[in-house]
């Protein structure tokens, strides 16, 4: 399929299917979120801000770099399994704040779960991959067509699989696609029920460990974006968008943390909380660039784009899709003043 051409927009400072609800994921929402939630609050203000997260990923750096102590407002965390989970818990009201990567926001668009795109980070380098066997023939995304690929449908792995195939020349219908959970990936490539899988680059070690013959095949690289999302409520409600650009300039001053912290990072992060092999992450993280989030980009909408285009040809998104609405304009050119403000422009 091809993408469709750059699209000029006009920023005043910088450019600014979930619908069911699953329960899983709304299990960890309202009361007091995970038991150290309160060691994260500011000072118990009128204002909570709800906030959904995964596997720590933004309370920890705010706790270790101490960005989560004086504010206005109190915080309350709550973990879920991936993106698609945390949009259900966005349609339901549960939460005023979350974090996913680039993929499911497509889906949170398409749901209508009342929510909006309001930073990002960048990496250059692929966060996912593809892993296949000795003896599969597989090397390249080319290698795929006709093979047994697993991947969950809806989260990133789903959007980087079909960008990958894109630049291959081949479709979703090229492969037969396993749509699994992702607790249960590595299981199923492991068990040989496909040839291939999608996979998280930090958990690497999850699959050669337990397949001493699994490969990392040569992908092609592609931008990738964490990107950090609000309830539209939220930015309607003037004490909550106050504490919602408070808590984004937080966010963006803790993610350049574990770069300038390394050793205390890859103990705390993914050895205590992930349970990963020291020196396997050390490795990881070093090949990681330096990242800092930001308010919305061209870039972004316009990769975005690129995903939608490939969701909407597998009949995973509505023909009608409009990525446009996965932003807010004004509230993008008033975050941008103030990351300018702060110091805090790239």
């Amino acid at each position: 399929m091809q993408h469709r051409p750059p699209r000029s927009r006009l920023f005043a400072i910088a450019a600014a299917g979930v619908a069911a609800l699953l329960t899983v994921g709304l299990a960890g929402c309202g009361g007091g979120g995970d038991d150290d939630s309160s060691s994260a609050s500011g000072g118990g203000g009128p204002v909570t801000l709800r906030i959904g997260d995964q596997s720590k990923t933004l309370e920890l750096p705010l706790t270790l770099s101490g960005e989560n102590k004086g504010t206005s407002y109190s915080l309350n965390f709550n973990n879920f399994a991936d993106g698609p989970h945390m949009n259900a818990a966005f349609s339901a009201s549960k939460i005023d704040f979350g974090f996913m990567g680039d993929t499911p926001v497509l889906f949170a668009n398409a749901a209508d779960a009342g929510v909006v795109a309001v930073a990002i980070a960048e990496s250059p380098t692929n966060s996912q991959t593809i892993y296949a066997r000795e003896g599969s023939g597989i090397q390249t995304p080319a290698d795929l067509k006709g093979k047994r690929v697993a991947f969950t449908e809806g989260t990133s792995l789903h959007g980087y699989l079909l960008r990958q195939l894109d630049f291959a020349g081949l479709t979703q219908d090229d492969i037969t696609p396993v749509n699994v959970p992702a607790t249960s990936l590595v299981s199923t490539f492991v068990s040989g029920e496909v040839d291939a899988v999608v996979w998280v680059n930090q958990y690497s070690g999850a699959i050669t460990a337990q397949d001493k013959s699994a490969y990392e095949i040569k992908v092609t690289p592609l931008p990738q974006y964490s990107v950090l999302l609000a309830a539209s409520s939220a930015l309607d409600d003037p004490a909550k968008r106050a504490a919602v650009t408070d808590f984004i300039l937080r966010v963006a001053r803790a993610s350049t943390w574990p770069k300038a912290n390394p050793d205390t990072w890859i103990q705390k992060y993914y050895v205590e909380l992930l349970k990963q092999d020291p020196v396997t992450s050390r490795k990881y993280f070093d090949s990681l660039p330096a990242t800092q989030y930001q308010p919305i980009t061209e870039a972004f909408l316009e990769s975005q784009q690129a995903q939608a285009d490939l969701l909407v040809g597998v009949d995973k998104l509505p023909k009608t899709f409009d990525v446009d609405n996965e932003i807010d304009t004004a509230f993008n050119t008033e975050l941008s003043q103030k990351f300018a403000a702060a110091g805090l422009t790239k």
